[in-house]
């Protein structure tokens, strides 16, 4: 059974997202750019949470997570498959859901939930699964 635990975000620590199957070069490279996340829940009752800051003009790669996540502007703007969506405007990505990003011209920080550990799937590799497109 789990217990309630409280998460404070000042005292996690910023780091440059990297996941299973994430390339380590091009992480470093978001990385230098200034792309960071601070992980919350980890698994506490089946959630995963995170805080992402992506800067501006970022292309993120089409890729895909073998779980559903829930993507939440809180501040900047971003264009998600051609659609721009503002503060507190949010999607939900089915399990093996494929898709991309770019960052508007303001960078943009944004909220995951996740119902599992981050695990990357490139749109152009074997293990991608295009659901729905």
């Amino acid at each position: 059974m789990s217990e309630r635990k409280v998460y404070r975000f000042g005292e996690q620590e910023w780091h440059v997202p990297t996941s299973d199957g994430t390339d380590e070069q091009e992480s470093a490279e978001a990385g230098r750019k200034g792309a960071k996340r601070r992980f919350l829940a980890q698994g506490d009752s089946g959630f995963f949470v995170q805080i992402v800051e992506i800067p501006p003009n970022f292309d993120a790669p089409a890729h895909s997570h073998d779980h559903a996540e829930i993507f939440m502007v809180l501040e900047g703007s971003v264009i998600v498959d051609g659609e721009t969506l503002g503060a507190y405007d949010m999607t939900v990505v089915p399990e093996n859901g494929v898709y991309g990003f770019r960052s508007g011209p303001e960078g943009v920080r944004f909220l995951v939930v996740r119902t599992g550990k981050a695990k990357f799937a490139g749109a152009g590799t074997a293990e991608a699964r295009v659901a729905g497109a």
